[in-house]
């Protein structure tokens, strides 16, 4: 028992160092193309592959598909349309304008035009699409347009996302 309390508080500060970088993070309409900036902020156009354990953050006009390893995922619809499609077991609740999803051991799917999700658990799988940013804390590797791999760091890392420009 003690052991799973220990686990929840550990994640708990997880999800408040993410809530501290979303307040820091670029906006959407700021990103940049890729471009690595002294090892650990990418600002970037295209697409974001993440595998690892601890947590991603991700904030902007997203479509993103998610899967995770006992883990939480917390989802917050800025902008009133976003569409989030669960798999697997667990419970739901809401927390701070958030829902989160706990015992999150499948798959999903949350797409909106303004949306934050925050993905904590271990064996993170994260491909996203869209304009905004991304926060990444823990172990593991993302790449940003097929560039990388990048490291995730125990400090966290941020990388922008953006989708490219329509010709």
């Amino acid at each position: 028992m003690l052991k799973k309390i220990g686990r929840l508080a550990a994640t708990m500060a997880l999800v408040a160092t993410a809530f501290g970088a979303m307040a820091t993070g670029t906006h959407a309409q700021d990103a940049e193309p890729a471009q690595e900036r002294d090892g650990t902020f990418l600002a970037g156009r295209g697409v974001l592959d993440a595998h690892g354990d601890g947590l991603v953050a991700v904030k902007g006009k997203i479509d993103l598909y998610a899967r995770a390893d006992g883990g939480a995922l917390l989802v917050k619809d800025i902008a009133g349309d976003a569409v989030v499609r669960i798999d697997g077991e667990g419970r739901s609740a809401s927390w701070r304008g958030f829902t989160a999803y706990f015992g999150f051991d499948g798959a999903a799917h949350v797409t909106g035009s303004d949306v934050a999700v925050i993905v904590v658990g271990e064996d993170i799988e994260l491909h996203v699409v869209g304009i905004g940013w991304a926060y990444l804390k823990g172990e593991g590797t993302f790449e940003v347009n097929n560039r990388g791999p990048f490291r995730w760091t125990p400090e966290g890392t941020f990388a922008g996302v953006a989708s490219e420009p329509a010709p």
